[in-house]
């Protein structure tokens, strides 16, 4: 695999050559200052540019460092030299050396790139250092033990520095939390696992388990209660998250307690009964998401199953009947040809959303229905939005204002207000949105 260094260049050339010769890089790119008394004769000067100096006698004069090097045809002056033209300017050197680590990503895919910021201005050290950071370089220096605080002189060294603390810091203290304030989680877990396969086994950091809980919300976001159960349980003792754990808990309840009406099963590894409508919000905290993301054909789509969910949740819970295998006799008597006459193939009566709130409408105490009635006009004809929607009937996608000004104003609203007359005081306990910032241990994110 090809090794490419970049390397700052300074006032002396020893440490260079002894970061090369350890490293034994197959191409090096010298970071040096421009300009007569820059650092980049030491580079590309004729004759003998580079000084060994003792105070300010100087002792010995030698070659350019890529000829002590015997670089040879392994040196082109043309793209192996950044030349900066103000060494003390670190964000004009920082993005030249960003632009160069770009390219050679991109000419050279697999090369490992490594990074020694011994030399130079303080201002190209660091500039150096923060790039290496920022594209995962492997980052060292050629160092020894001081005599002073001026230069390293002699018997030098190349060690890999620890980087390892910062870059873990930095993930979870600036990265992490503008993802999470997203709700990005996919993009959270690869930078995690990014970083967690560059750790040291034996190095302990919380990593671990950012990722596990971020796992554990991708589980949830994609309705997969059962597998976010089990990676979210160890965070119980965490008292931030337990209320949103224990939510999840109602949520399974809630789960367990539709399936039977759905056809399906599903057995919640744990549980806490709840009213039994927290499907149907978990479904508004989702789009919620959705919309944070600007995904709003996909928010809209899951506001959509919350209407018609709770009207499928109420239908069971209160009168047991099953939308999808409506029984005659359940219906009340003066919409029973109605409801007859949706009985397909199979034999089956089926109530799509619609039906179902017409249904309701047929018993006159019933808080949905009697909420339905006045609402219902007003109601379809903001779902016509998702209707012509690529993601239902049509082509057109749903616009921030689409969604501002139909499923904001009218949609949301109603849905809330169904929850509201169908629960009444049977909760005990409010709803939990998935946090936007989380704390383990010492790091916040």
């Amino acid at each position: 695999m090809t090794r490419i260094l970049l390397i700052t260049v300074g006032g002396s050339h020893k440490p260079i050559i002894t970061s090369v010769q350890s490293l034994k890089p197959d191409r090096t790119i010298f970071i040096c200052s421009n300009g007569k008394r820059g650092s980049i004769s030491q580079v590309t000067g004729e004759g003998k540019p580079c000084e060994v100096r003792q105070g300010s006698e100087v002792l010995e004069k030698l070659p350019n460092i890529p000829s002590q090097l015997n670089l040879g045809d392994k040196f082109n002056p043309e793209t192996d030299v950044i030349a900066v033209d103000n060494p003390d300017d670190v964000s004009s050197i920082y993005l030249k050396i960003s632009d160069c680590i770009h390219t050679l990503k991109q000419t050279e895919p697999k090369a490992t790139l490594l990074a020694d910021y011994t030399g130079g201005t303080k201002s190209m050290s660091v500039a150096l250092a923060l790039v290496a950071l920022d594209e995962e370089c492997e980052l060292h220096l050629t160092t020894t033990s001081r005599t002073d605080l001026i230069r390293v002189t002699r018997g030098e060294t190349v060690r890999r520095a620890a980087t390892s603390d910062l870059t873990v810091r930095r993930l979870l203290t600036q990265e992490i939390p503008t993802l999470l304030a997203q709700y990005n989680y996919p993009a959270a877990i690869a930078e995690l696992e990014t970083c967690l396969r560059d750790l040291p086994l034996s190095h302990p950091q919380p990593v671990e388990q950012y990722l596990r809980l971020c796992r554990g919300l991708n589980h949830w976001d994609c309705f997969d209660h059962e597998e976010a159960w089990y990676d979210l349980e160890p965070f119980m003792n965490q008292a931030p998250l337990r209320p949103l754990l224990m939510y999840l808990k109602r949520v399974m309840a809630s789960r367990q307690a539709i399936a039977p009406a759905m056809n399906t099963a599903f057995n919640a590894p744990d549980q806490i009964p709840g009213h039994g409508y927290e499907l149907v919000e978990d479904l508004l905290f989702n789009a919620e998401r959705r919309a944070a993301l600007d995904r709003y054909d996909d928010a809209v789509g899951r506001l959509y199953r919350a209407l018609e969910l709770l009207a499928q949740t109420h239908l069971w819970l209160r009168y047991q009947i099953k939308t999808d295998d409506v029984e005659v006799e359940q219906i009340p008597p003066a919409l029973r040809d109605q409801v007859q006459a949706l009985k397909g193939r199979d034999g089956k009566i089926q109530l799509a959303l619609r039906n179902s709130y017409e249904l309701l409408k047929q018993w006159p105490a019933d808080p949905l229905g009697a909420l339905y009635q006045p609402a219902a006009e007003r109601l379809f004809d903001q779902l016509q939005v998702r209707n012509y929607s690529i993601l239902a009937h049509g082509l057109r996608p749903v616009t921030a204002t689409d969604y501002k000004q139909r499923f904001q104003t009218v949609i949301i609203p109603f849905i809330e207000a169904g929850l509201k007359a169908v629960i009444g005081n049977q909760s005990r306990f409010d709803p939990v949105q998935f946090p936007s910032q989380i704390t383990i241990n010492k790091y916040n994110a």
